[in-house]
């Protein structure tokens, strides 16, 4: 499947509006971010001392619900299907042990910045 800058902003908007950051308005240390081109189906996520597999392709949305912490802390992932649509959420503790992975990351939502 090719990517379109539409089906990028709809899992953007979708992530905001349907995903985990819609129960966390109002939390002034939570940020989103977003990778911009798909992970593959079958693919090993590791994050901290977990892997998980990617049963479908998918983006991946990182919600970090303290985002000036330096320590282990509540963070959600999101995969966002790119078949049917479905979201499936991981609740951890730990960033993605990836350095490349975790750098492609794009910030959509930051502390302070939401709507500007």
């Amino acid at each position: 499947m090719t990517i379109q800058l539409d089906h990028v902003k709809k899992v953007t908007a979708r992530a905001v509006a349907e995903g985990a950051y819609k129960r966390l308005r109002g939390r002034e240390h939570v940020a989103v971010f977003i990778r911009h081109t798909p992970l593959p189906a079958g693919m090993s996520l590791r994050i901290g001392y977990h892997e998980y597999e990617l049963d479908k392709e998918s983006y991946l949305v990182f919600v970090d619900l303290m985002h000036e912490a330096n320590f282990a802390h509540p963070v959600l992932y999101e995969l966002h299907s790119l078949e049917d649509g479905t979201v499936r959420t991981i609740e951890e503790e730990f960033p993605i042990a990836d350095p490349e992975l975790e750098r492609s990351l794009i910030p959509h939502i930051l502390p302070g910045k939401e709507g500007k």
